[in-house]
């Protein structure tokens, strides 16, 4: 039966009196719909009728909760909170612990606040209230309640550690720190507060520190997954890949589902070099943030292709496409028919790449055999150092017609009459970025414009901006304005963008996807990398297995960029 039916059975039974038939009937549809605001609302009303106090405001509150338009449920709660006030104070906490189990804080947390209203010295029902707001991605709104709860309760240790994450989540690394200090001088052997300690340092900037912190608290607990998991990040962050492979490794062995461990991991081994190991490992990033979708044919395992059409899948962004449809013909040489997905923005570069049959927008392509990401293929060529695929160009840079750009200065390549080096500058990531995860490293790799202002003062170079998005904006702004050409307004797509990046003698770029197409395309250029750089920069090396022509200047300082432009400046004057 329905459960508007069985309602209705319900009532009629709460009609003619028959209370405890009534609220066995409400009870079995709140079996099936926990949160069912009516079967609540009318469970509570028997429970009022029979004197039930605690147990009416419970179940009401929770109905007002979810429709706090009801005039009806209000009332009712009204006539209900008239009994026993310490009884009400307890049913509208369970009130909301009943909707924060059933994965609703954000209802949760208005009836915590009429708990509180009720009760203003119960430190259980603010630190409840703070922690459903904080579930209900409202931690800034949940540092008051919280820190009431803290007040009132100085020596609960739970409360003390939910005031401490909420820092933590609102990135206050010392505000966070000063709080499991103290938890600790109260409670040495709280292991969950030493993790949380180094957390705290490692948010503050403090790398080292943390380090040392983290494997503190894992000599007390190390089975805490999470701890060896952050130890390999921070020594990450210091730039210690290789020492982080084996706290990565301890994580994904203690917590085989922790996908953010083995994705991690992969990284680790790829920027260190360990192409047999990474590429595998590499395959945890469908369980994380990428995704395939089901084209319902099977995925391509690196076996002879006999003649079949194979849907090569540009899965993430430009960059990536950029760096591995270097593979497309090595997958044609296997003996099939190669299509490929991709951006529009890469559509017509990738048209006339060697091995290619066609091009599609991604999601686009008429039908096909085989399908395999991009992305995969390293690890189906059993691609290593000594084996990256490197011969350039690879990329044709003549399909937009060079034309177009002929009249920006008078010879055919980049180099004008009286030696001038033509550069091509970008500054800032790819603006196709939206997902938090990857803007916050957008941002790190990003650097403003006016840091290459002593650029301006070498003779015999001139600057050619190559920027797309909001960042582009900087290049009319003091002291660039009218000193750096600016034609991307008539670049549409990748193809423009090569046709005008074969005219340059150099190009400059933040790791993003035109130094990718530089690369690509046999064209000399610098790769500005940020400290906790890329995997695919290697560690620990000026050039690229990759792209014969690059160099790479990375950051000796997390967030320093003046060292870094300074050592650019200095090259470009001795060129």
């Amino acid at each position: 039966m329905s459960a508007t039916l069985l309602l209705s059975d319900a009532v009629r039974l709460h009609q003619s009196g028959q209370l405890a038939a009534a609220a066995e009937a409400y009870a079995g549809i709140l079996a099936d719909a926990p949160l069912h605001p009516d079967a609540l609302h009318l469970l509570g009303v028997v429970r009022a009728q029979g004197g039930r106090v605690q147990e009416a405001v419970s179940l009401i509150a929770q109905a007002v909760a979810i429709n706090p338009a009801s005039a009806v449920y209000r009332g009712n709660l009204v006539k209900a909170a008239r009994g026993d006030g310490a009884a009400v104070g307890s049913g509208l906490l369970r009130a909301g612990d009943a909707l924060f189990d059933a994965g609703r804080p954000d209802l949760a947390a208005r009836c915590y606040r009429a708990a509180v209203a009720a009760r203003p010295d119960d430190a259980l029902a603010w630190g409840n209230l703070g922690a459903a707001l904080r579930d209900a991605d409202r931690s800034a709104e949940a540092l008051v309640p919280m820190g009431r709860a803290a007040v009132l309760a100085p020596n609960d240790e739970r409360i003390m550690a939910g005031l401490g994450g909420l820092y933590l989540a609102l990135r206050d690394g010392p505000a966070a720190e000063a709080v499991f200090r103290a938890l600790l001088a109260r409670d040495p052997g709280h292991a969950p507060a030493r993790v949380a300690l180094a957390d705290s340092v490692k948010t503050d900037g403090r790398f080292a520190e943390a380090a040392g912190l983290y494997r503190k608290a894992l000599a007390v607990d190390p089975a805490d997954a999470g701890g060896w998991f952050n130890l390999g990040v921070t020594l990450g962050d210091l730039g210690r890949h290789e020492d982080s492979v084996a706290p990565y490794h301890r994580a994904a062995r203690l917590s085989p589902d922790r996908v953010d461990a083995r994705f991690n991991l992969a990284h680790a081994l790829l920027i260190t070099g360990r192409y047999r190991e990474g590429w595998p490992a590499f395959e945890a990033r469908f369980e994380r943030d990428v995704h395939i979708p089901d084209r319902g044919r099977p995925w391509w395992r690196g076996e002879p292709l006999q003649g079949r059409t194979i849907l090569l899948y540009g899965e993430q962004g430009h960059g990536d496409a950029l760096q591995f449809i270097r593979y497309a013909p090595m997958v044609a040489r296997a003996g099939g028919r190669v299509v490929v997905e991709c951006l529009p923005a890469l559509l017509r570069l990738f048209s006339r790449v060697e091995g290619v049959a066609e091009v599609h927008p991604l999601g686009a392509a008429p039908d096909f055999d085989l399908i395999c990401p991009l992305m995969s293929l390293p690890a189906l060529f059993g691609t290593t150092l000594d084996s990256v695929p490197a011969a350039v160009p690879y990329l044709d840079g003549t399909a937009a017609g060079e034309e177009r750009f002929a009249g920006l200065w008078p010879t055919g390549d980049g180099a004008l009459a009286d030696g001038t080096l033509t550069v091509g500058l970008v500054w800032a990531g790819d603006p196709h970025v939206t997902d938090p995860r990857w803007s916050h490293a957008d941002m790190r790799r990003s650097i403003p414009l006016a840091g290459f202002a002593p650029l301006l003062d070498l003779p015999g170079l001139r600057l050619v901006s190559l920027q797309k998005g909001a960042a582009a904006a900087q290049a009319v702004e003091p002291p660039f304005a009218g000193r750096i050409l600016d034609v991307m307004a008539e670049v549409a797509d990748f193809a423009d963008t090569a046709a005008l990046v074969r005219r340059l003698d150099l190009v400059i770029s933040v790791d993003t996807s035109v130094a990718h197409l530089a690369g690509a395309l046999g064209v000399p250029l610098w790769v500005l990398s940020r400290f906790d750089g890329c995997w695919r920069w290697l560690d620990g090396r000026e050039d690229s297995p990759w792209y014969p022509t690059a160099r790479v200047f990375r950051q000796e300082r997390i967030g320093d960029w003046r060292p870094v432009l300074d050592r650019v400046a200095t090259e470009l004057a001795l060129l």
